[in-house]
């Protein structure tokens, strides 16, 4: 019998009971932790006792999990008892680089959180509610409304799911800034160097006066109200050209923390004019840790962090010391790659909750970002979703962790675990590889890249490897195809895995041509094979994205792919 996740506690005893027995409820026992419950099957009885109805929600799931996988001769006799180590079990879902899902795959989604006992969701925004009077802003973008999010904050409720309200509201203003009715709200409204990607012709972070405070004060007038938590995610990461444009004068006196955390603190301050408690991303303050005493007592800072060796140990010890609660942030790894780095993952997802278990996290938060077009499928959250849903629930789940058994039953169904299996496999590529980069896969990577660059890249990456990698695809393509799949959306699902697969190997075989041109890279040109190859792919990219996600944001993601041709 296989639970997700497995309780930490369960005792099998002798007996069956029927599988029609209704079961009796008890809320409010005193002696199990909040959201926790305790499960006995006897011979004839089932009785559920629950610290809340949040644990008895999680209690019925469980018993419906055994249901379904016991024989018509009946239940097992057994005792489990169990509870969440977090108190907050978030995921946060990036919605603003490219992809919004259809509400079809958001309430899919929120199924599957509640299945892995998630009890908070955040819908990552720059640009991507429709706020009135701002359609220049998202108006190519097929954003959320209003009357949506309403929808999905009472679907989320039905199970237990906090719907938090999430406005990054200092940098990553780029989507905003860019159109000349909003720059005089830039920092840099004639643009700067980007520290990674150098050249921008407009800012991306918006200049910490008052014109921008009254500028967001209106934005959550219009966004907060139709949610019910009270809780709400202000962002604030990567103000990268803060101090450089219209502060400078400023922060050449002050320094550019202090004036970070003065405006940074405004708008935490706007957020509780609006009863709702801010949160906020950590990296700037733990720049300076100095200045998160500067911000107001119920503001909860987010330490994130999506490397295997991120420092959770000291980040965590510094915001501890605060005596405010917070959140750990680990990611899932997929984005920035076609397949996912699942190795990297597992090993980000445990450092944070391990280390936010010892130093009194309030919450883990699993992010799923969709940097540079948001090219991953919707099956290369898989891995992510699992684990971060087991860890949140019981840190120290490395007994608990199957992903590839729980990943088949929880999404491919059936027996057979192929699917599964080239998931994780897929999720692996990058270990075959020896160019190793930092929050991304090198082959998804290697398609934005100017050749030269890439030239550079492929110089200690030896043909041979690349082309086992090909080889390796085919393979792949071939044990997926003769698997049965049975969920719902069975055809959609090897649609998505062969997308994936097919994206890795032309990367690579794109790879291979470029090192054939070494000695000329500015003469460098896809064969007709190749430009054959990807034509199909950006037709099944396109296909594929509009059975998921709104067509607003397809042509500029798509367009990373048609500008190789």
């Amino acid at each position: 019998m296989l639970l997700i996740p497995e309780p930490r506690k369960i005792k099998i005893n002798e007996g069956s009971c029927p599988g029609d027995v209704a079961s009796s409820l008890s809320i409010g026992a005193r002696s199990i932790p909040p959201q926790g419950y305790r499960l006995t099957i006897e011979p004839g009885k089932i009785s559920i006792e629950a610290a809340d109805a949040a644990g008895a929600f999680y209690a019925e799931q469980t018993l419906q999990q055994i249901t379904e996988q016991s024989p018509e001769a009946g239940l097992p006799c057994l005792k489990i008892s169990d509870w969440p180590d977090f108190t907050n079990r978030g995921y946060m879902l990036d919605i603003s680089r490219d992809r919004v899902p259809t509400m079809p795959q958001l309430y899919r989604l929120i199924d599957t959180l509640a299945t892995l006992r998630y009890n908070q969701l955040q819908l990552y925004t720059e640009h991507t509610f429709a706020y009135a009077g701002h359609e220049t802003v998202w108006g190519m973008a097929s954003p959320i409304t209003a009357e949506e999010i309403e929808a999905l904050d009472a679907y989320c409720a039905d199970r237990h799911i906090e719907l938090v309200p999430n406005q990054n509201s200092f940098g990553h203003f780029e989507r905003w800034l860019k159109h000349e009715e909003y720059q005089e709200l830039a920092e840099c409204p004639d643009g700067f160097t980007h520290p990674i990607t150098g050249p921008r012709s407009h800012g991306t972070t918006l200049r910490p006066n008052e014109e921008s405070l009254s500028f967001l004060n209106e934005l959550y007038d219009e966004l907060l109200p139709h949610f019910t938590s009270t809780k709400f995610n202000v962002g604030g990461d990567e103000p990268w050209e803060l101090g450089q444009g219209w502060s400078a004068p400023q922060t050449e006196v002050e320094g550019k923390h202090a004036i970070y955390a003065r405006f940074l603190k405004r708008v935490c301050e706007l957020a509780e004019n609006h009863n709702a408690a801010p949160m906020c991303w950590a990296d700037i303050l733990l720049e300076d840790p100095a200045f998160i005493d500067e911000l107001p007592a119920g503001v909860l800072p987010i330490i994130w962090g999506y490397e295997a060796d991120h420092p959770f140990d000291t980040q965590c010890e510094t915001v501890a010391s605060t005596d405010r609660p917070y959140y750990v942030a680990p990611g899932d790894s997929s984005w920035n790659s076609f397949t996912g780095r699942v190795r990297n993952m597992l090993e980000n997802v445990r450092s944070a909750a391990r280390h936010g278990l010892t130093h009194e996290a309030s919450g883990l938060l699993m992010t799923h970002w969709g940097d540079n077009g948001h090219p991953q499928t919707w099956p290369i959250a898989f891995p992510g979703l699992v684990a971060g849903g087991v860890f949140s629930w019981y840190g120290d789940a490395e007994s608990n962790l199957d992903l590839t058994v729980q990943i088949n039953r929880l999404f491919f169904k059936g027996e057979d675990r192929t699917a599964a299996t080239v998931l994780l496999e897929l999720g692996d590529v990058d270990r075959l590889l020896p160019v190793k980069m930092r929050n991304q896969s090198f082959l998804c990577t290697s398609l934005r890249l100017p050749v030269e660059e890439l030239i550079v890249k492929l110089a200690d990456c030896p043909e041979s490897v690349l082309e086992a990698v090909v080889s390796q695809t085919w393979e792949w393509e071939a044990s997926l195809n003769s698997t049965n799949l049975h969920a719902e959306d069975a055809d959609w699902l090897r649609d998505e895995l062969d997308l994936a697969i097919d994206m890795t190997r032309f990367a690579a075989q794109r790879c291979l041509a470029v090192k054939s041109h070494t000695d000329s890279p500015r003469q460098f040109s896809l064969s007709s094979g190749l430009r054959s190859e990807l034509a199909l792919i950006i037709g099944q990219y396109e296909k594929l994205w509009i059975r998921r996600s709104r067509v607003g944001g397809l042509y500029e993601s798509s367009n990373i792919l048609r500008r190789l041709m």
